[in-house]
């Protein structure tokens, strides 16, 4: 299993092609292996696989907007295809998409065909969770319901925000299975209950049992996320360099 930066956490400064440069500098130099690209600048699919390459870190996974999954999925795929990406991701949608039963059920219609034409490029779609995904909708909730009534579909499982809703990823990894989650979000939470979001081993969540899960489910990839980084602790490098530190261990095992 590889241990990967989620760019979301580095956001503010992946915003040029020069300052993207410089990330993946620093990203390779804490000594991540891959990366998920998320909440990047208008930089290129050609400059992005250059980047990519220049710095010998694959993008193993995206967040894209749904508006150009459901109505650019051609062009999208294309783009994944020139930087080598073949997992494109959905970061979440708003809760009035699948607040009740009827509405969930209408959102899984509109994806199956941009997933099919995802599929038939070779390719995966994910769909990466927040909290009210767990929220109970006639007896279900959107993240059951997609596993069971979606079966094509892949998961980019969020361990704070599975934990913030009461779960526990453990049990979820199991139940989806390691042949639908490519990538995983390693995130900590620094108090129980619904605390912020920190530094991965900063935090209550127990990431040894995730990690067994992940390894005897055969999932590639964990990708480090901390939303708030920059925000909330004013060096989002220097808190993606604890996590490293804090999780290698596991993965020297």
């Amino acid at each position: 299993m590889k241990l990967g930066a989620q760019l979301y956490s580095l956001r503010q400064f992946t915003q040029t092609y020069e300052d993207l440069d410089t990330t993946f500098a620093k990203i390779k130099q804490i000594g991540y292996d891959v990366v998920q690209v998320s909440g990047i600048g208008p930089i290129s699919a050609e400059q992005l696989a250059e980047l990519s390459k220049k710095h010998a870190l694959p993008v193993t996974c995206t967040h894209s907007p749904m508006d150009r999954i459901l109505t650019d999925t051609d062009a999208l795929i294309a783009e994944h295809k020139i930087y080598g990406c073949d997992e494109i991701g959905l970061g979440g949608m708003g809760y009035d998409n699948y607040s009740t039963l009827e509405k969930a059920r209408e959102m899984i219609e509109k994806f199956r065909e941009p997933v099919k034409r995802i599929m038939d490029a070779g390719m995966t779609f994910a769909y990466h969770n927040h909290s009210k995904e767990f929220l109970d909708i006639g007896g279900t909730c959107f993240y059951d319901l997609l596993i069971e009534e979606f079966p094509e579909i892949n998961f980019i499982l969020d361990t704070y925000w599975v934990v913030y809703a009461g779960r526990d990823p453990v049990d979820y990894i199991k139940r989806i299975s390691g042949k639908r989650i490519k990538n995983i979000h390693f995130k900590d939470m620094e108090t129980e209950g619904q605390g912020r979001i920190c530094a991965c081993g900063n935090g209550i969540i127990d990431f040894k049992p995730i990690y067994d899960t992940c390894i005897n489910e055969g999932i590639p990839y964990a990708q480090v996320e901390e939303d708030n980084a920059q925000e909330a602790y004013g060096d989002a490098f220097e808190q993606m360099a604890i996590s490293y530190k804090n999780l290698k261990p596991l993965f020297t095992k």
